[in-house]
């Protein structure tokens, strides 16, 4: 892990959400006697295979005392950001959506926690579903870095704003990743941004491949994350 990690908010405009959508969470699920030893079999496991697993199994070494230092310079008219603290969260995985003005998408990884005393690490599965100014199909993979604990910020609901950059085959993604409404982001009802102040919670960076009808589109994904700790 580097250091510090610093991030400049810079040129933002208005952001609009009145067309979100909800998602719904299922209920968390109890720890299997034996299923840490397992998944951090599996990691290590792929780590040997591939150069994900690799990778996989260099964050799962995170799990040691952390050191790193976040900061945020700037700001986002009428958004506010979260303000920096000691915990700050980093996903890593894999990302698939398809849709046209409507769309869905899914992903799923490792996720590691710099918490004190000791790391987290964990494994996450998200679905969402919004609007796309698109039509198609991609996957891909992802790296979100959260401002703040993995609980918080990373599990539960969220609302992706995106822009898609597209290359060919290939798409370059980033994401604004936004705070939830009060009561969440499903059932959709017209009054659920009632109250809503919009906080920035982290940001996300993604590389995929797919069928493109336009070479750059926006979205807004409101979604919902589900958290696996294995340390």
């Amino acid at each position: 892990m580097p250091g510090q990690i610093r991030i400049t908010f810079r040129n933002f405009t208005g952001l609009d959400f009145s067309d979100a959508i909800k998602v719904p969470l299922a209920k968390p699920k109890t720890n299997v006697l034996g299923e840490e030893t397992i998944l951090r079999g599996a990691i290590d496991g792929l780590g040997v295979l591939t150069n994900t697993g690799q990778r996989l199994r260099g964050e799962k070494a995170l799990i040691a005392a952390p050191s790193p230092v976040m900061t945020l310079v700037g700001s986002i008219p009428r958004v506010r950001i979260r303000s920096p603290s000691p915990d700050f969260t980093i996903a890593d995985g894999v990302a698939a959506s398809a849709g046209a003005v409507a769309a869905v998408g899914a992903g799923g990884g490792i996720y590691f926690w710099n918490k004190r005393p000791d790391g987290e690490v964990g494994l996450y599965g998200s679905i969402s579903a919004g609007l796309i100014s698109n039509l198609g199909v991609s996957a891909g993979v992802q790296l979100a870095l959260m401002f703040g604990k993995a609980p918080d910020v990373l599990g539960g609901d969220s609302i992706a704003l995106s822009v898609d950059i597209g290359i060919d085959i290939a798409t370059v993604t980033g994401s604004l990743i936004l705070n939830a409404p009060p009561g969440g982001v499903w059932p959709l009802s017209p009054t659920m941004f009632a109250g809503w102040i919009p906080e920035v919670i982290g940001i996300s960076f993604g590389l995929s491949v797919g069928v493109s009808a336009l070479p750059v589109d926006y979205s807004v994904m409101p979604g919902r994350t589900w958290l696996k700790p294995i340390t």
